[in-house]
């Protein structure tokens, strides 16, 4: 068996390796469409197409494969019929079939993203915060799209992110055991008011801009038709995020010397795991704003 300090030292690497990845696959998405111009260049535009729907596959029987040598066949028949429901949907819903490969895209980052956040997660919930964390991520993909060149910020594509997401929840739920615990975690929210009342500042902010970027897509310059006041609520919350950030941190190590210390998770679990929902939450309602105060300073188009 191995000493405390080095499971603990390879849980630390685990930790940053882990977000470093969530922070790649975030930026990397919206950049799959090389693959595709790719494909299109040395074989066809209908060989492309098809791609997805043999990701789809390959990802399906991959995980029948994992679930039956896993032992875990009933619980996985409970999760496999809606994720099969599910993309069904997606794929009726949306018939441009270079769009159905935000399904495989998602479930991989759902995956990803719950080995980050299980790390640090006790109790109960972790699902909703992988949904709520990788569907703003999603947000923030589209937000890269309206700013890359020949990609195309959309709503369509946020309503299929987020229905991804859910096929790669079910998918977890089939397969993995989510961290023990109780609720208690919610009680320490109510130590946290100003941090959750700059989350709901930000949220408030991102979704106005979200729906203003839509003017701004259809018009092509930014300042006629966002509004002034809106991006002074974006430059707000640039400055009003990061102070929540780090006087969460402080708090955080306020209840030992080392994240990496077990006496420290185990004493303090509940209120890590509060400090993980308004840290992450408010991370990516950062980047959020920060594109889109970028896209107005830098008089890029948007597209």
């Amino acid at each position: 068996m191995l000493p405390d300090y080095v499971v603990l030292n390879k849980k630390q690497g685990q930790r940053v390796v882990l977000w470093a990845l969530v922070a790649a696959y975030t930026i990397a998405l919206p950049n799959a469409i090389f693959v595709y111009n790719t494909i299109v260049k040395h074989f066809s535009t209908a060989i492309a197409s098809k791609v997805p729907l043999i990701i789809n596959i390959l990802f399906g029987i991959t995980y029948i494969v994992f679930s039956f040598l896993s032992k875990k066949r009933i619980k996985f028949l409970w999760f496999i019929i809606p994720c099969v429901i599910i993309v069904y949907i997606v794929i009726s819903f949306e018939p441009n079939p270079n769009k159905h490969i935000h399904i495989p895209e998602y479930i991989l980052f759902s995956w990803i993203l719950f080995e980050a956040l299980s790390i640090d997660y006790r109790g109960k919930g972790i699902y909703i915060l992988l949904f709520i964390c990788a569907s703003m991520l999603g947000i923030v993909d589209e937000l890269q799209q309206g700013i890359y060149p020949e990609r195309f910020y959309g709503l369509n594509d946020m309503i299929i992110n987020s229905t991804s997401v859910v096929i790669g929840v079910l998918t977890l739920m089939g397969l993995r055991s989510a961290p023990g615990g109780d609720w208690t975690w919610i009680s320490h929210f109510t130590r946290f008011k100003e941090s959750l009342g700059i989350i709901l500042f930000g949220g408030i902010g991102a979704t106005f801009l979200c729906v203003y970027l839509f003017d701004v897509k259809e018009v092509k310059v930014f300042w006629v038709v966002y509004p002034f006041w809106l991006i002074v609520w974006n430059c707000l919350f640039l400055v009003l995020g990061p102070a929540a950030i780090f006087y969460n941190i402080r708090r955080l190590h306020k209840q030992g010397d080392d994240l990496n210390d077990k006496k420290v998770l185990d004493q303090h679990g509940s209120e890590i795991t509060a400090h993980l929902w308004i840290l992450s939450i408010i991370t990516i309602l950062f980047v959020i704003h920060a594109l889109v105060v970028f896209v107005g300073l830098s008089g890029w188009e948007f597209n």
